[in-house]
């Protein structure tokens, strides 16, 4: 039989072939698998009015924890916390409007960067009858390279049965840390209540 040298000593090449032939059967192309996403929620319920003043130029910004799961913060206005920052902004989902929303959030506190699946809404709609408006909901994510802003408003929609107004913000985005949630000028100023992100941690899997 042929032997091979190496300095540990003289390998059979049968072995050698047989060795190669078993890595490259095992060697199948690993699949990018999504595990079950951690919720991250922030409830603003115990804030004046019932939550985060949201609309008419009024936005906020929040930072991801993953070891804070559940947040319970009292959000008061004219009251700056690194964790939280209620803004406003002369600015909303318009084109353009990057740098006046950006300027506000200079001191937030860095936060845990994670995978951000979607963003889930709610909102305390206004008492007030015959009211007719329309309008939605953008976001910027922090990440490591600065913030990333995508102006393009998702609706609120009413929801009955809760008395509610309901929004989900679908990201898909890596490394974020922060999220500033901007609102459509249109939209008349309301209390958001809860904001609940949803994170999806990626493993690599191989599938053989």
């Amino acid at each position: 039989m042929m032997k091979l040298k190496s300095r540990h000593g003289a390998i059979p090449a049968a072995l050698v072939i047989m060795v190669g032939f078993c890595a490259q059967a095992d060697d199948a192309p690993p699949t990018m698998v999504l595990s079950p996403g951690k919720e991250l929620v922030f409830d603003f319920s115990s804030s004046p009015n019932g939550g985060v003043p949201a609309g008419n130029f009024e936005n906020f910004a929040i930072v991801l924890d993953l070891n804070r799961p559940e947040q319970k913060l009292t959000v008061k206005y004219g009251q700056q916390r690194r964790n939280v920052m209620a803004t406003y902004d002369y600015a909303d989902c318009s084109r353009d409007q990057e740098s006046l929303l950006e300027r506000t959030v200079s001191d937030l506190a860095p936060g845990t960067a994670t995978f951000v699946d979607y963003v889930d809404i709610e909102m305390i709609p206004l008492k007030q009858e015959g009211l007719i408006w329309s309008g939605g909901v953008c976001y910027g994510s922090r990440t490591t390279t600065g913030w990333h802003w995508n102006l393009a408003s998702t609706p609120l929609t009413y929801d009955a049965t809760a008395r509610l107004l309901r929004a989900r913000i679908w990201l898909k985005q890596p490394n974020v840390d922060a999220l500033k949630l901007v609102f459509d000028y249109s939209v008349p100023t309301q209390s958001v209540r809860s904001v609940k992100v949803t994170t999806q941690p990626v493993r690599l899997q191989i599938v053989k």
